[in-house]
């Protein structure tokens, strides 16, 4: 069978799939949309109306409607007819009141790694990632509330989907006092500190997280046994923990930035364990949701912040270089993996 031709059945099928990735964006800005105008929180237990919907959000009826009926096509409402709407239960996960909601993501996507993405040419032209990206982005966030707001959430309520499934994977009882290098709120250390009451500990970010830290971790009921520790990862760690945790930090940096943290954690830690977590890069890509999981990361952090996602063998490397041995890695039922380090030669 031939393959040149549009006219083909196989090739057109294929070209029309090309297609849907090039023009897939759209999902992003119509949902986004819908949580920034608190859509999906507007419908009623049953079927809603289109104007319903308009008069409790303040927006535009006819255009209401439409990002309805755009919302239908992406199955996270039924359209009834008549305009009425109802919501499917993908669509519960962009209401601000479910249980394990999607806003924080969605507001996520459609505006910093909107941004960002939009800057992919230059960063695979040039190597540098966008301008409010690496150590400068982070440290400057203080100065944008809004952005640093909307990224700490989505941290937070991306951390609670798997924190279950880090503390299935790895037993923790033998441990006293865990410090989460770059916790943000503390969402991971809630969860450890409840599914293990002997713990203490600490979440160790940028100062300007305190007030908000201090508030989730009075709200998750374990304020008595937690709390803020102001840090700049590059330039020092409190010492005195069993056990460093760095979820979703490695990745945020390249090499260079990644041997620093890990040498000041490895200061700071003497014969702690250090539990990286993380997406591990398949030394194989192929065409799967899991490597496209993965590889979605990468790109994203590469312009983002200048990092990447890493092999095991990457991993492993980047430990030895700050003085660190990989003992093991320990699979998640998340998408990701645990890496287990320990002090092991004196730094390269």
């Amino acid at each position: 069978m031939a393959h040149g031709s549009p006219q083909n059945g196989g090739s057109h099928d294929l070209r029309a799939a090309t297609a849907s990735l090039i023009t897939g964006c759209w999902s992003t800005q119509v949902i986004h949309a819908a949580v920034a105008l608190g859509i999906p929180d507007r419908f009623g237990p049953g079927p809603t109306s289109s104007a319903e919907i308009a008069r409790a959000a303040g927006t535009h009826p006819r255009a209401t409607f439409r990002l309805l009926r755009a919302m239908a096509t992406l199955g996270l409402c039924s359209d009834l007819g008549d305009s009425r709407f109802e919501l499917t239960e993908a669509g519960r996960f962009l209401r601000s009141d479910s249980a394990h909601s999607l806003v924080a993501l969605a507001r996520h996507w459609g505006t910093r790694t909107w941004t960002a993405l939009a800057h992919l040419t230059e960063t695979v032209m040039s190597g540098a990632h966008w301008a409010n990206g690496g150590r400068e982005g982070f440290l400057s966030m203080a100065q944008r509330p809004q952005e640093a707001a909307i990224l700490n959430r989505s941290m937070v309520e991306q951390t609670l989907q798997m924190a279950d499934a880090i503390a299935d994977a790895y037993d923790f009882s033998g441990l006293h006092r865990v410090l989460d290098v770059g916790g943000g709120y503390g969402a991971l250390l809630s969860v450890l500190l409840r599914r293990y009451p002997h713990l203490q500990g600490a979440t160790a970010d940028l100062a300007y997280m305190e007030a908000e830290a201090t508030a989730f971790l009075k709200s998750s009921g374990i304020a008595e046994r937690a709390r803020f520790i102001p840090t700049d990862f590059f330039d020092s760690v409190s010492p005195g923990a069993d056990c460093y945790l760095l979820k979703y930090i490695i990745h945020d940096w390249d090499d260079a930035d990644c041997v620093t943290i890990l040498r000041n954690i490895r200061a700071a830690a003497s014969a702690a364990t250090v539990l990286i977590i993380e997406r591990i890069v398949p030394e194989h890509i192929t065409s799967t949701p899991a490597a496209g999981n993965v590889i979605c990361g990468d790109i994203n952090m590469m312009v983002a912040t200048g990092g990447l996602e890493r092999t095991e063998s990457e991993y492993r490397q980047l430990l030895q270089t700050a003085g660190l041995e990989l003992t093991r890695v320990i699979a998640t039922r998340s998408p990701f993996s645990i890496i287990e380090a320990r002090s092991g030669a004196p730094a390269r």
